[in-house]
């Protein structure tokens, strides 16, 4: 017998060679064996019994035991004294250790643990949200993206990124097993049910069973655990039956005892039967492998491939036990695979396990959530409850297309992002309050957070986490490593870390921002909550320099150019450069220079301030309108030219600049009303511009930082309000195409169903009483799936794309009739946009306006005309002989109607040239009429043409006199529109009176008149203009109701021809144009008055007429017309 001092964790425990018994005691008396999971008792020694030719190995676990406090110095010294004596009894024990038996794991020097890797990226779902029973037992993914989830109280449900939906099962079956073939088509396998999923004509998936495909005498089964596609069929396995369909044929075969689980590994059949062993199915028979016998009473719960595939499409494959732990079969012996997980997986009672596309080996647990390790057996991490996943009992996992690990627990389901190159520390790992800092120290990462200082630490179960760094419980704004310690600025002042203890230097002063000078390395400047102040490190101790002067305001960052001038940004106050003197101390030599400089648009500013940093070796300033530099020349802060069209959206305030060690400068960003909050990468170009880059942080897009941190090999760090991000920027970029949008449901107004999404649309007809519909799509892209976005149109009302938008929806109601195409895309959190779902319809019109309506009625119109034809024809012949005698009688009656009818024609066409109100003619009467008026006095010209000029303006010039009447538009909003129709009626009596038979009052339109007055001449004008006005000028007009009002005129005339050497020049529109024009010059003189023109027969040519405009001041003023305003010289004859 060998004795080892077991002092540290190992994994002898694990090894057992040759069946080698090892018995752990901890404090207990020899020879009595542990409790499992007991870890209280300190360990007292390791006993190793080897028996060379023993052929069984011995079950007792590996157990792993916690991180161990330091040792008191005594008793350290005591166990390193032993070390020689324990290390010799370990080698000579090893000597016995022979390579058949055992895998054993490499030493922890050869380690790939990533100490600082925090959990990665998961979403729960509850089954509130999902809407079905708690458990699930199986999840597969179709070729369209969709997953499915077999659910052990409401079928199988199917997710779509966005939707939920539930496909029943006959009795409401619990669905324990799913599978996927070639096709792309879902089986099923239930409690006493087998079957696949299909879509009915309406595009709903539902549920077929193939139960009637089985012979009777074996439908009496129970639950199918496992369900497998593979290529000469598939597989439906239950404790006492597998059943294999392939086309029309079934297959059976039947355990002698009862089957455990089956496995389905390179596309063969492996199945342990209880009693028996391991068995393969081969040939159309179960077979017993070689050695299968050993897990006759041995449970296995998983079976993959290890290593490379053979020739013969076989090869190494890993069994999983429930106490035995893990082995590698090469088709003939079984050789043990350790693992550091061993006790651990034994435990929490392994169920399932899958490799990852990582590489890595997720082992789903009974109690301990799912394992992760990798080919060398290390665990490199855990999925657990504490770790943020909802329930600890995992039945089964999926990983999608995006490498998504899909877990179906016992009480919910979980998608854990492990492709993604984001891991996240939540408050479960140890981390209290919001983080404000980040910094490494010695190699360790500390963040600092609104509650107090922690340290990143590795646990013993490869999940790193966080402890509280004792003394330090205030907000921690600032971490700078000074080699020998680590600086840390506090709301309770400046506190200093070193030999794992934290001292204050500095108190009562809240510290937001610590800067080493370069300069001087042994000086650290402070950014206080009212100024800056210095510190020095003298001989091991810190010396308080005091206040810089002319510095006040709350500082926020602190940088150091390359002149070692120090840049300190006031909050809400600019920015100051401070330059120090070498000999400068606060109590004596050379002054500081504080220079001020206002910040470029702070008055449109969040704060007003601009934040400082040393990035890419210059000093540049995040303002709210951009990245700033400071321009010697001027004196000023100006746009720095290399990240001025960083932001293609408009402006924004970044924040937090960092650079990491390819000069990525990262950043959060957001804008003036922080409605985008986007992190991300300024990414230099060649030119020396940046481009922004914020994809590999788009799974917290939207959410707030408030740190950020680049280690020195490009890992980077981002604190939130929830918790500390880990980006690292080595792990494989996975910026992959989505998967095609998909359209998921189609109801009518009525939330009828029109079409469900499932198989091949066929294009709807909809009637116009359903006119109105719903269509709902999705994008089953599950990383950062609250980033998808949709567009939309629909081709046939829509021209264009739609805005993008997070809504899964789109409303259409009231469409008309026609054809449409409804086209969706959506755009991943990455930017990339997927392939266009459609859905073609047509919306029917009403009846009446249908092909067939409009032919019933030319039909009913054709038969009526018809019918009308043939009663009129008999009547005609009937009536024959009657018609003959009587048709002179019949004749005059036809003449009197036709004259009747003629006067009617005329009635009618009196009416349209008459204005309804007045009863006078209007506008559409002299449009009809005037031409021979004017045609008139053109013949009168023509046969005067050898008289004088003066002669025949006497007798056969036509005049036109415009009547407005003054201020009616009070009459309307003072008495109402039924007073205003009163005294229109009444200016038609003044009008009617003051003019003679042979002119025409016209109402012109509202209050305003045209009387045409044929053979008129320029005095016959001005004494018909003055009748007018002093008629209307001494009227009462009567309002109705005992009202009286008085009223005034304003009166403008012109005679046609307006210039009697050049008729044609003007014709009559144009001299009614200049009539208006003396209206509206009689209202500018006060109204109550008339102005007229006559012409001044000066002399013109056709030439010269041609160019004379229509415009009263221009032909008064050239003389071509004489201006006559009121009272008249002449009365009317």
């Amino acid at each position: 017998m060998c004795v080892i001092h077991h002092t540290l964790k190992d994994d002898l425990t694990a090894q057992k060679p040759r069946a080698c018994a090892l018995h752990i005691t901890r404090g207990n008396p020899p020879g009595h064996p542990i409790p499992d999971g007991d870890t209280s008792s300190p360990i007292r020694e390791t006993a190793c019994r080897c028996w060379p030719h023993a052929r069984a190995p011995v079950s007792t676990p590996a157990v792993a035991f916690p991180p161990r406090a330091p040792e008191p110095a005594a008793k350290q010294f005591v166990m390193a004294a032993r070390w020689p004596r324990s290390l010799l009894m370990a080698l000579s024990c090893l000597l016995w250790l022979g390579p058949a038996h055992a895998e054993a794991l490499p030493a922890a020097s050869s380690r790939a643990h990533t100490a600082d890797v925090g959990v990665p990226l998961l979403r729960n779902f509850s089954p509130m949200d999902y809407g079905a029973g708690p458990q699930n037992w199986a999840v597969v993914q179709d070729k369209h993206g969709l997953i499915y989830v077999a659910n052990g109280d409401d079928g199988v449900l199917e997710f779509d990124g966005d939707h939920w939906r539930r496909i029943a099962v006959p009795n409401r079956s619990t669905v324990r097993s799913l599978a996927l073939d070639a096709d792309g088509r879902v089986y099923v396998g239930c409690v006493g049910e087998l079957g696949y999923l299909a879509p009915d004509d309406r595009g709903r998936m539902r549920y077929v069973s193939l139960l009637d495909r089985i012979e009777p005498r074996y439908r009496g089964f129970a639950d199918v655990w496992r369900t497998f596609a593979a290529r000469d069929g598939i597989y439906f396995a239950t404790s006492r039956t597998i059943f294999r369909f392939n086309e029309n044929h079934v297959a059976v075969w039947k355990a002698q005892t009862s089957f455990h689980l089956t496995f389905l590994v390179r596309n063969r059949l492996y199945v342990r039967e209880t009693n028996r062993g391991l068995m393969e199915l081969s040939a159309g028979k179960l077979k017993m492998v070689d050695g299968g016998e050993r897990f006759a009473r041995e449970k296995i719960y998983a079976m993959l491939p290890w290593g490379e595939t053979t020739a013969d499409g076989g090869g190494p494959m890993l069994i999983g036990t429930r106490t035995q732990g893990w082995f590698i079969f090469d088709g003939h012996r079984f050789k043990p695979w350790k693992t550091e997980a061993d006790a651990t997986i034994k435990r929490d009672q392994i169920y399932d396990a899958q490799w990852l596309a990582n590489g890595r080996l997720a082992v789903a647990t009974l109690q301990g959530g799912v394992i992760l390790l990798d080919r060398q057996g290390h665990e490199t991490g855990r999925l657990r409850r504490a770790d943020g996943l909802i329930n600890d009992t995992v039945f089964a996992m999926y990983q999608d297309r995006e490498s998504g690990l899909w877990l179906a627990l016992d009480n919910g389901l979980a998608r854990v992002d492990m492709a993604s190159a984001l891991s996240y520390f939540s408050p479960n790992s140890g981390l209290d309050g919001s983080v404000l800092s980040i910094g490494r120290y010695r190699g360790a990462l500390y963040a600092g957070t609104t509650k107090g200082l922690f340290r990143l630490q590795h646990g013993k179960d490869g999940n790193a986490y966080f402890s509280r760094v004792p003394g330090i419980r205030d907000q921690v704004w600032d971490l700078l490593d000074m080699d020998r310690s680590l600086l840390i600025g506090t709301s309770m002042g400046m506190f200093e870390f070193a030999d794992g203890s934290a001292r204050l230097r500095l108190a009562d002063k809240t510290v937001y921002s610590l800067l080493r000078s370069s300069q001087d390395p042994s000086r650290v400047f402070l950014g206080l909550s009212d100024g800056v102040e210095t510190m020095r490190l003298v001989h091991g101790h810190w010396l308080d320099e005091g206040r810089i002067p002319g510095i006040s305001g709350e500082v926020r960052s602190l940088a150091e150019d390359a002149a070692g001038r120090i840049w300190i940004s006031l909050s809400n106050d600019g920015t100051v450069r401070l330059t120090l003197p070498d000999d400068w101390k606060t109590d004596g030599g050379g002054a500081a220079r504080v220079e001020h400089f206002d910040t470029p648009h702070a008055t449109s500013m969040k704060t007003g301030d601009a934040l400082v940093y040393n990035i890419a070796g210059a000093i540049r300033f995040a303002t709210a309108r951009g990245i700033y530099r400071f321009d010697d020349r001027s004196q000023r802060l100006v746009v720095d030219p290399g990240f001025a069209h960083l932001f293609a959206q408009g402006a924004r305030q970044p924040s937090l600049l960092s650079e990491d060690n390819r000069g990525r400068i990262w950043m959060y960003t957001s804008d003036d009303s922080d409605t985008i909050k986007q992190t991300g990468a300024a990414i230099p170009d060649p030119g020396g511009s940046y481009r922004w880059d914020p994809r590999p942080l788009r799974a917290f897009s939207g959410m707030g930082v408030s740190a950020i941190h680049a280690d020195k090999d490009g890992v980077m760090w981002f604190g939130a309000n929830d918790g500390l991000y880990r980006y690292d920027p080595h792990a494989p970029v996975r910026y992959s195409k989505p998967l095609p949008a998909l359209l998921d449901k189609v109801t009518d107004h009525a939330g009828h169903l029109l079409w469900g999404g499932a198989g091949q649309a066929t294009p709807a007809t909809l009637p116009w009483a359903d006119n109105s519909l719903r269509i709902e799509y999705s994008s089953p892209n599950f990383d950062s799936s609250m980033a998808n976005r949709f567009q939309v149109m629909l081709e046939g009302m829509d021209t264009q794309w739609s805005a993008w938008s997070k809504e899964t929806y789109r409303d259409y109601t009231n469409l008309h009739e026609g054809d449409y195409r409804f086209r969706v895309r959506s755009r991943d959190a990455y930017g990339n946009l997927s392939k266009e779902a459609t859905y073609a319809f047509r919306v029917l019109p009403p009846w009446y306006r249908t092909w067939w309506a409009y032919f019933a009625v030319l039909v009913l119109l054709g038969a009526i005309i018809w019918l009308g034809f043939q009663m009129r024809s008999v009547t005609l012949r009937r009536r024959n002989l009657a018609l003959a005698r009587l048709v002179a009688a019949r004749t005059r009656e036809l003449s009197a109607s036709h004259r009747a009818l003629q006067r009617a024609n005329a009635a009618l066409i009196d009416l349209n040239i008459t204005d309804a109100l007045t009863g006078l003619r209007n506008r559409r009467y002299v449009l009809d009429h005037i031409e021979q008026d004017v045609a008139a006095a053109q013949r009168g010209y023509g046969k005067l043409a050898r008289s004088g000029i003066e002669d025949a303006q006497q007798h056969i010039d036509l005049l036109f006199l415009m009547i407005d009447i003054d201020h009616f538009k009070e009459i309307n909003d003072r008495h109402g529109h039924t007073a205003g129709d009163r005294v229109l009626t009444q200016m038609r009596d003044i009008l009617q009176a003051a003019t003679r038979e042979m002119d025409t009052p016209v109402r012109w339109g509202g209050e305003e008149f045209l009387v045409i007055a044929r053979f008129a001449s320029s005095e016959f004008g001005t004494a018909i203009a003055e009748r007018v006005r002093s008629m209307v000028a001494q009227h009462a007009f009567d309002l109705g109701n005992g009202q009286i009002i008085h009223r005034t005129c304003s009166i403008g005339f012109a005679l046609y021809p307006l210039l009697a050497d050049v008729p044609q020049r003007f014709n009559w529109e144009d001299v009614i144009n200049i009539a208006d024009q003396c209206l509206y010059a009689a209202k500018r003189n006060g109204r109550n008055c008339w102005v007229g023109v006559q012409s001044r027969h000066k002399a013109v040519t056709a030439d010269i007429a041609a160019g004379l405009p229509v415009n009263l001041d221009a032909l008064v003023a050239e003389g071509y017309l004489q201006l006559l305003v009121s009272p008249a010289p002449y009365r009317l004859p």
